[in-house]
């Protein structure tokens, strides 16, 4: 069964906003020994709403599936930088 682009590219950046948001806490937790709050660790979700939510209109309806993928994991990046220090 061949799934549509449109729907593979929405579980890809779904599933990279999940990974993300999995390997954010985990590596707060046991690598840098921090427990943070729950919105920060949400963080990698913002740039996969802000996907779902214009991927059909608005000037953001421009960006790849890629651009959001990169989008989600530097925000993760950021968000451990920030909270680890």
């Amino acid at each position: 069964m061949e799934l549509p682009e449109s729907v593979r590219d929405d579980l890809l950046v779904a599933l990279v906003a999940a990974g993300c948001t999995v390997a954010l806490t985990v590596s707060l937790r046991f690598g840098a020994g921090v427990q943070p709050p729950l919105l920060p660790r949400l963080s990698p979700l913002v740039p996969y709403f802000g996907y779902l939510f214009s991927k059909r209109s608005g000037p953001l309806s421009t960006l790849s599936p890629l651009d959001w993928i990169g989008a989600t994991v530097v925000v993760t990046l950021l968000t451990f930088v920030y909270l680890s220090t």
